[in-house]
């Protein structure tokens, strides 16, 4: 191994001179070789990690010192710029920047026509904060080193907020609180924001031991299954009925996808049963009276309002973040649309909505391609492939807890683009480079390439028909 090869990980060396022996110690968690390899990446890339971690964290809300600095900011603009002097290009190709593009057009004519203008140009920071995160995050972390470290990272973050939060429930005697419990000051202070995160945590961390546990001890693996259980845990400490809706989701679609349907039923219903068991009282009757109690007749009222605003407004809608100042002046009270696609549609109209359901198919259409090009590598894509699983469940859990919570323009939904999008560009990079597997010449037939088939990107085909030596299957191995 070379130190020009370690330095350089990632820019076009093969595997072999990457060095195959630091991955596995990547893997492995081995503390040497992840800072080994984290200490010799470039500027932009710790910048970018050191956001992710102001913003989920809150370091900054927690000591004192920090404060005077607006620390989030200087790293979400001093990323670009690193990243443009390393000579840094935008290589991510997928469906999702369309959409991006296109949710970015929604928001600009939103503003344009909004109703308050000065209120949607006062908030304009936060649209194009996300806008940094999801190009930095899809063009920075792209290959299979950077993503892993940035992942774990991002892991570590929601897991200081879900072991504070079973910590929490625990030192109450796991009893009922009204005001739940919450994670890190910021986008996750409030209970039923904290259990969102939770529910993006819980299958994340679940596909991520399931990507790597061969690399590690058994010890190492019952200790890490404390990830996903602070999640579970946290999210009933939350109270909050969407949040627990929303893991109830992910805990459904992992039994419906898995080969082992009588395993997983059997470990979700003894999941299940523990949960009901430890459940406050409280919270179970919060569910009985669901649909009827003040709190969900308060929310049909607003998405009835948010239905009616956008047939009121239906192509540009209110404008961007003017919900809060035209149900004040229209309906006489403060309140908030309690639902990112009642959200999306009120305030950006059918441009925005529309947009909104485009990223979300897109990411599944992406996590999709990343597994075909991770399965077709074997046991070396395996970590791509769960974690491309992940995300779906990730996605999943977000869309049913969401469904209740103002949150669209909040971190949940555009890191989540921004990791599934680097994900596939990494997996497109490990495709090329061989993935440890021969590369032979494309497939052709009467000295032309094989046309890719169906709606799969180009690049997705073309790396599929190297790895298979010019034949692609059908149905190809998958992780569960």
């Amino acid at each position: 191994m070379t130190s020009t090869a370690i330095r350089r990980p990632g820019l076009g060396a093969p595997r072999t001179a990457v060095g195959a022996g630091l991955m596995e110690g990547i893997y492995a968690l081995r503390p040497r070789a992840l800072w080994h390899f984290f200490s010799r990446q470039p500027l932009s890339f710790w910048l970018v990690c050191l956001y992710m971690l102001f913003e989920y964290v809150r370091p900054q809300a927690i000591y004192r010192w920090l404060q005077p600095v607006p620390w989030s900011q200087i790293l979400i603009l001093a990323a670009p710029l690193a990243f443009l002097l390393e000579g840094g290009r935008l290589k991510a190709k997928n469906p999702i920047n369309f959409w991006m593009v296109l949710m970015s057009l929604a928001v600009g004519l939103s503003w344009a026509f909004a109703l308050y203008p000065a209120t949607s140009q006062e908030k304009m920071f936060v649209w194009v904060n996300w806008i940094l995160v999801y190009v930095l995050i899809a063009n920075i972390v792209s290959t299979e080193g950077r993503f892993f470290l940035f992942f774990l990272l991002f892991l570590l973050a929601s897991f200081k907020m879900s072991q504070f939060g079973a910590r929490t429930w625990a030192a109450r005697g796991f009893g009922f609180a009204n005001w739940g419990a919450t994670g890190a000051p910021g986008w996750f202070h409030n209970s039923g924001e904290f259990g969102i995160q939770m529910c993006i945590f819980f299958p994340l961390s679940m596909y991520f031991i399931t990507g790597l546990q061969k690399h590690w001890s058994k010890a190492k693996r019952l200790l890490l299954l404390a990830l996903p259980g602070t999640a579970v845990l946290s999210v009933i400490a939350t109270n909050s009925r969407g949040a627990m809706l929303g893991v109830a989701a992910v805990g459904m679609w992992m039994l419906l996808r898995t080969r082992y349907r009588v395993r997983a039923l059997v470990a979700l219903g003894a999941l299940a049963v523990l949960v009901v068991t430890v459940m406050p009282q409280e919270t179970k009757e919060r569910f009985t009276t669901m649909g009827e109690d003040e709190t969900s007749q308060n929310r049909i009222t607003f998405w009835r309002h948010g239905i009616e605003t956008f047939q009121r407004y239906p192509l540009t809608g209110i404008g961007y973040e003017n919900w809060a100042e035209y149900y004040r002046n229209y309906y006489g009270r403060v309140a908030l649309p309690h639902n990112i696609f009642i959200q999306a549609s009120a305030e950006l109209g059918a441009f925005g909505i529309v947009s909104l359901l485009g990223l979300i198919v897109s990411s599944f259409v992406v996590t999709y391609r990343t597994r075909r090009l991770a399965n077709v590598m074997g046991e070396r894509g395996r970590f791509l492939a769960a974690t491309a699983r992940g995300l779906d469940g990730a996605m999943i859990g977000y869309l049913a807890s969401a469904f209740f919570v103002t949150v669209l323009y909040y971190p949940y939904l555009w890191f989540s683009l921004g990791m599934t999008s680097a994900l596939h560009a990494a997996a497109v990079n490990e495709a090329a480079k061989g993935g440890g597997a021969p590369a032979p010449a494309p497939a052709t037939t009467g000295g032309r390439p094989v046309r890719a088939a169906g709606w799969r990107s180009a690049a997705t085909a073309l790396t599929t028909r190297r790895l298979r030596g010019g034949v692609e299957l059908r149905r190809p191995r998958t992780v569960e």
